[in-house]
């Protein structure tokens, strides 16, 4: 039996359920060679999944679907093994994906096809990485916002929920056009080759994406259940890969209204504008204040957010997750 401490004396372990991280993957070499060496005619050419007690927990991690141990019966096996692994091991964190509504109609002539299966598939739901690259001169990863938690931050709570590590992201298959607009950043994460990825590449789209959501648990939202549109998928151009792109939360609002500021409004925004952007900054996660601030002063109007506006969290809060990133 495999026995894992679950709670563990890391710092910041409490801040999860399970105990791992989303950026730890496990991977299993099992090694099971034999005193006699079996005649070269018997080796397999695969390398089977091992039935011990870690496989399990290969799988939970995302370490290879379906969860990988690498049964090692022969050296040269273990060769092969330690040179797919390398192939593996690529920083990113592991993210579910999972759709949401119905499938997508077929891409071709608006025609039902009879021969598409019914019933769950397995791009439906997919528990994969999204690669993300170190910055070559510091080697450290730069993203510019968030993925949304799934609890609406309590700034009277002096603790954080503990949340699975890895989030759970819910696309909706509905074409969609991919927005950004001038100066304003955003993430691209290549997602790992997975049965969604193949779908999405099948259906030879690349200009139409679908929106990516996060789900509140229950009660946690301000609003409603599946909360606002933070990103979405698409194809590459090239159709080689698919990237998950990361926006400002509720992008399709927030957008058009960047948009009029520095089209319309030449950065000096109308009483009209400035009641918009309040009530959208009402339905925003206030842990995006941060992002949103840097962003809007990068692309030319420093002083839109006041300074003085709250983060959403208690003192208490703030000041742990400072003193645990410096550890």
């Amino acid at each position: 039996q495999l026995h894992l401490p679950l709670n563990s004396p890391l710092p910041g372990s409490e801040l999860t359920k399970e105990p791992f991280r989303w950026d730890q993957r496990l991977f299993a070499l099992v090694l099971r060679l034999p005193g006699i060496t079996a005649p070269e005619s018997e080796q397999m050419t695969g390398v089977p999944v091992d039935d011990s007690a870690i496989t399990p927990m290969c799988e939970v991690t995302g370490g290879e679907c379906p969860g990988r141990s690498y049964c090692v019966c022969s050296p040269r096996m273990l060769n092969q093994c330690l040179e797919s692994l390398v192939q593996k091991v690529q920083s990113g964190v592991v993210i579910n994906f999972e759709k949401a509504g119905p499938d997508p109609s077929p891409v071709d002539d608006g025609q039902v096809d009879i021969s598409r299966p019914f019933g769950p598939q397995p791009w439906h739901s997919c528990h994969k990485l999204i690669y993300v690259r170190p910055n070559p001169k510091t080697g450290v990863p730069i993203g510019h916002w968030p993925v949304p938690e799934s609890f609406w931050p309590d700034q009277n709570s002096p603790t954080l929920p503990p949340r699975t590590s890895h989030p759970v992201v819910k696309f909706s298959c509905t074409d969609c056009e991919p927005m950004v607009i001038d100066k304003l950043p955003f993430d691209k994460y290549e997602l790992e080759p997975s049965p969604l990825t193949q779908f999405i590449l099948e259906r030879k789209s690349p200009q139409t994406c679908w929106q990516a959501s996060r789900v509140y648990v229950s009660n946690s939202a301000k609003y409603s259940e599946l909360g606002h549109p933070f990103g979405y998928l698409k194809a590459s151009t090239a159709l080689n890969c698919v990237n998950l792109f990361v926006m400002p939360y509720n992008y399709p609002v927030l957008l058009p209204l960047l948009d009029d500021l520095f089209k319309v409004h030449k950065a000096k925004p109308t009483l009209k504008w400035r009641q918009s952007f309040e009530s959208y900054l009402k339905t925003m996660p206030p842990y995006y204040l941060g992002p949103l601030k840097k962003a809007v002063r990068m692309m030319g109007a420093p002083n839109l957010i006041a300074d003085n506006v709250e983060y959403g969290l208690s003192y208490s809060v703030i000041s742990y997750l400072k003193k645990l990133s410096q550890q």
